[in-house]
């Protein structure tokens, strides 16, 4: 099983536990009683689009995070996922999050950022004259603006827009047998994508 399916079954795993942890009620101007201050997971699947220098057509990206939310409607977190954008990546950022109410439908504005970590094997041929490919991942930020609303006790539906940054690097290499390498070219990516987002809130 690729390691990437691994690490996101395993992350799914621990909904259950987080969910369970104590969080102070509050109540919202129409009297709905809301999730307060606390941990909550929140689990997310955007589009980017957009297009890159290599014509790149829109993406999926799925995401899960865990955070800790104040009294005073900040939050700070952590959290990974699977992105595709030119090749298949593993992020990891810290979460920054700020909610200005406390109402059943509140919006928040968001920042991400990170490093991405490249998923695709590298690829090498093997003939008279060869080459490898070797890919990287790079820099990930990531902001934007949404809003939450609680439907059922402790569970939360979001949607939000967004920018999303991330640079990707590919290295080829490309040499003649008995000649050692002959040549060696980087090629960096630069994805500016506009995100749409939809996603739960367990509390």
């Amino acid at each position: 099983m690729p390691r990437h399916i691994v690490f996101i079954t395993g992350l799914l795993l621990t909904i259950p536990a987080w969910s369970q942890l104590p969080a102070g009620p509050d109540k919202s101007a129409d009297g709905v009683k809301i999730p307060g201050n606390g941990y909550f997971i929140h689990l997310s699947i955007s589009n980017l689009a957009g297009r890159s220098s290599n014509e790149e057509p829109d993406r999926l990206s799925i995401h899960l995070l865990s955070a800790y939310k104040t009294s005073k409607g900040l939050s700070f977190g952590a959290g990974s996922g699977i992105d595709h954008l030119e090749i298949p990546l593993l992020p990891f950022y810290a979460y920054l999050r700020y909610d200005p109410f406390k109402t059943k439908f509140s919006p928040y504005v968001w920042l991400k950022s990170g490093y991405a970590v490249s998923l695709a094997a590298d690829d090498q041929e093997n003939t008279w004259y060869g080459s490898y490919t070797e890919s990287k991942g790079g820099l990930l930020l990531n902001a934007g603006i949404g809003f939450v609303l609680y439907t059922w006790p402790n569970i939360g539906i979001n949607m939000g827009v967004g920018y999303r940054f991330q640079k990707v690097s590919e290295t080829y290499h490309d040499y003649w047998w008995g000649g050692g390498e002959d040549a060696v070219r980087e090629i960096i990516t630069e994805f500016n994508r506009f995100e749409l987002q939809l996603g739960i809130i367990f509390r």
